[in-house]
């Protein structure tokens, strides 16, 4: 028997650490990409999956982070930025390739 998984994210925990973040999530999710975040916050957060879902802000971070050479040199450029370095740093995966797919 198949059990339904619940996947909707809990970020109360988030507020107080990562207001800027939980402040897009929000957004995100009010403009219809609810479920998206979701499946995201699944596969990034919950089953540890590169590629799906990490966000910083400050020196807080959840998620796993993403491979490859492009998000590398931005994570790594992003980190050198003195106005960056508290700013919010949401990545979720494209929507078009959200299916599990790599």
């Amino acid at each position: 028997m198949d059990k339904k998984v619940e996947v909707r994210a809990d970020w109360s925990w988030m507020e107080r650490h990562m207001p800027g973040v939980v402040s897009m999530l929000r957004e995100r999710r009010a403009a219809g990409e609810g479920a998206h975040i979701d499946a995201c916050w699944l596969h990034g957060v919950k089953l540890c999956e590169p590629g799906w879902f990490y966000a910083r802000e400050g020196a807080v971070s959840v998620g796993t982070p993403f491979f490859g050479s492009d998000i590398h040199d931005v994570l790594a450029k992003f980190a050198t930025w003195d106005e960056a370095k508290g700013a919010p740093l949401l990545i979720l995966r494209d929507e078009e390739t959200a299916d599990g797919t790599h």
